[in-house]
């Protein structure tokens, strides 16, 4: 077994798309960069000029004015307390601060978290479809038949090339991930807006790092098995993305208590330990009046949850893949 698996992962080095699909993981990783140091750069001097025009005139309203705003203020919030004891308006908070007005300047430690969330989806999909094409390049050209006449145990077979195709994607991505990180930081730092960095942020980045990682290779595997159910590029592709679009959004837009069983949903609280959905629920009275119909609420999806999920149904197409290789012919 050991000698297949070197011998696949070989193959899945030196395979053309799927070094194209290494290139293109770091190309995704460099435009999180881009938008990381545009993101983090200084406001320019008129936009400075402008929001403190904007933020005396505010202030000039306030002497004028404040009273009256905070006595409206006060009025509605205690209304509302009537029937929600919970309500804050913040009406102390009310009074033109420049903090308010100045442009909002994003800082590593606050966004390198949702940089590394928005970089996991294109490197996911691109892990899925090395998956994919590393499998389905062979059946197409023949190649795997010819290879089952030296290998006849399919089982050993099928098993190299699903664990190299996990574990082949991981290489890339983790370049990637060191690629928006470091290049976000490195950006950060020459404008300026490292903000408040400690050990802590390291690790709850190291920590979000490493869930992709973990992620990008059950795609990779997710990939290799529909490549061997459909046995076709644009199919396993069109597997995919098309329950993304239809299950993942459109049916669980109709069905919001769907939401926290999706792929997208599961993918999301993984990697960010966490997610909120919207799920479906009976309304509650209002003044002790019973509501008709169905409202929205908020459901904390765990990562764990999400974990499970994604376990779970890596799990089940890997074995499904298996029992039709295993049956199926490949001429």
């Amino acid at each position: 077994m050991t000698g297949l698996v070197r011998v696949e992962a070989r193959r899945f080095r030196y395979r053309a798309a799927v070094r194209w699909l290494a290139v293109l993981a770091v190309v995704a990783a460099l435009a999180v960069v881009a938008g990381a140091w545009s993101s983090t750069r200084p406001p320019s001097a008129q936009a400075v000029a402008d929001a403190r025009e904007q933020l005396a005139w505010a202030q000039e309203d306030w002497a004028e004015n404040g009273e009256q705003y905070l006595e409206d203020c006060r009025a509605g919030e205690e209304e509302q307390r009537a029937t929600d004891p919970e309500v804050d308006f913040g009406c102390d908070e009310m009074e033109p601060r420049e903090e308010s007005y100045l442009p909002y300047r994003t800082t590593f430690t606050d966004a390198a978290g949702s940089w590394i969330s928005g970089a996991s989806t294109v490197l996911l999909l691109l892990a899925f479809a090395a998956g994919v094409t590393f499998v389905t390049a062979e059946i197409g050209s023949g190649s795997l038949s010819t290879w089952l006449t030296f290998v006849p145990r399919r089982g050993r077979v099928y098993a190299s090339k699903v664990a190299v195709a996990a574990a082949g994607v991981l290489v890339p991505t983790a370049l990637a991930l060191l690629v928006v990180v470091g290049g976000s930081w490195a950006g950060a730092a020459a404008n300026g807006a490292v903000g408040d960095l400690d050990g802590r942020t390291w690790t709850d980045l190291g920590l979000t790092a490493l869930r992709v990682l973990a992620v990008s290779g059950a795609a990779g595997a997710v990939g290799a098995a529909l490549g061997f159910v459909t046995r076709s590029a644009a199919a396993a592709l069109g597997v995919g993305v098309g329950w993304l679009v239809v299950v993942d959004s459109l049916i669980a837009g109709f069905l919001p208590g769907l939401q926290p069983w999706t792929l997208r949903v599961g993918v999301q609280a993984w990697v960010d330990d966490g997610y909120t959905a919207f799920v479906s629920v009976p309304c509650e009275p209002l003044d002790g009046v019973v509501q008709n119909g169905v409202c929205t609420a908020e459901r904390l999806v765990t990562g764990v949850h999400g974990g499970l999920l994604l376990l779970g149904a890596t799990v089940l197409l890997v074995v499904v893949g298996a029992l039709v290789f295993r049956r199926r012919d490949v001429d």
